[in-house]
């Protein structure tokens, strides 16, 4: 009887040997393979950028300027989407414009800045007056009339750059914003 005991306790290891052994055949990771399908490269409040759209974005940008960094585009890409999402939430969507043409990103982000931002600029006559005598010499002898809109579309666009930086920090300051970005080349 001891003999049968021993040869069954023999079964039982060989049994429980083989489904371990078994079992770490199929858990090694060398034998499981993964594909890596997208990486997020970064995350704007609840939202991501995605490897394939910066890679896309990059691409685009180097075909202008083949020096630009990573850095750089990433963050264009994070500034734009920032004020995508404000001008969602102000109700400017991809809808149809007057036209009847649908509304790209780009179009919708410009009537944004266009109504928040560009919409309370406005440049007193002395400071239209002031910047033409201070320039005179590059309007080849035009009257200040006749110049007066251009320089004050001018100053106009100059004053929204600053404004458009100052709003662009202050959504930065109030966003989650996580780089996930290797190096920079």
């Amino acid at each position: 009887m001891d003999h049968i005991n021993v040869i069954m306790k023999k079964i039982v290891n060989y049994i429980l040997i083989s489904c371990l052994l078994l079992t770490f055949h199929f858990l090694v990771p060398g034998y499981v393979k993964a594909e890596l399908l997208e990486r997020i490269v970064a995350i704007v409040d609840d939202e991501v950028i995605l490897n394939s759209e910066f890679t896309k974005a990059l691409k685009m940008a180097r075909e202008f300027d083949s020096g630009i960094k990573e850095m750089d585009v990433l963050d264009e890409m994070i500034n734009r989407l920032l004020i995508l999402n404000k001008a969602k939430k102000f109700r400017i969507t991809s809808s149809t414009n007057r036209t009847g043409t649908v509304k790209d990103e780009q179009t919708i982000i410009k009537e944004y800045i266009d109504i928040r931002l560009k919409g309370f600029i406005h440049v007193p006559y002395e400071d239209i007056e002031y910047y033409y005598y201070q320039n005179e010499d590059s309007y080849f002898g035009k009257d200040l009339f006749d110049v007066r809109d251009e320089i004050e579309e001018y100053l106009i666009e100059r004053e929204l750059s600053i404004k458009l930086l100052e709003y662009i920090e202050e959504l930065r300051r109030n966003s989650f914003i996580r780089v996930q970005l290797n190096g920079d080349s």
